[in-house]
């Protein structure tokens, strides 16, 4: 087992349990918790295969993502007291996942003779989309378009996949190289709170001529 398929797995278990943890706060029932855990750790890679054609889309042929999201549903299901109160764990193993994904989207891209603008878009796709539909099942705004440094931390990883690719290193040194720059700065956007500029809230009364 590779170490970029290890932290595939880890990433889609620590996806999966973000998903899960949502629908418990969200007082979902055990089916809702696995759906939201199978949703979150999967629907980037989904979208990613579906743009690029690749079909039947991954989860067919390797079912071990759907075991490892039930696993950590039922995981969140009797242990989430637990988990919230080690909230930390689980954004540093989302990072890990977030690392990962972005690579493995990026890859497949550039397996496919995609552009390296549509590459880096495809990594975006990979890592966040899962989460999106998460947030949107649950009623709440997709956290990539509010949350610290996530999107940018994803383009930005893409960028440096695509650049490595150019130099005479393997797919697996590119593949680490870029996962560690996601993996460190993820966590340093959530350790020192990076987020980027918001427009001014607007005051009652100043849009009433809109």
């Amino acid at each position: 087992m590779s170490i970029i398929y290890f932290l595939d797995l880890f990433g889609s278990f620590a996806f999966a349990l973000s998903g899960a943890l949502m629908a418990i706060k969200k007082d979902m029932d055990l089916f809702g918790i696995a759906v939201l855990a199978l949703v979150t750790a999967i629907g980037g890679g989904i979208t990613r295969d579906m743009l690029l054609g690749n079909t039947p889309v991954y989860i067919l042929n390797e079912p071990v993502y759907i075991y490892i999201s039930i696993i950590a549903a039922i995981g969140a299901f009797l242990f989430n007291r637990m988990l919230f109160k080690i909230n930390s764990i689980i954004l540093v193993a989302d990072a890990l996942g977030l690392g990962t994904f972005v690579c493995i989207g990026v890859s497949k891209a550039l397996e496919a003779n995609v552009t390296y603008t549509g590459a880096v878009l495809l990594g975006l796709i990979t890592a966040i989309v899962g989460g999106i539909i998460r947030d949107i099942l649950a009623n709440e705004i997709p956290a990539v378009l509010t949350r610290d440094f996530y999107a940018i931390t994803c383009i930005g990883g893409g960028i440096v996949y695509t650049v490595l690719y150019n130099y005479s290193l393997s797919q697996n040194q590119v593949m680490l190289i870029t996962a560690g720059f996601v993996i460190i700065l993820r966590l340093l956007a959530i350790k020192f709170k990076w987020r980027l500029i918001k427009a001014l809230p607007v005051l009652s009364g100043e849009n009433s001529h809109l």
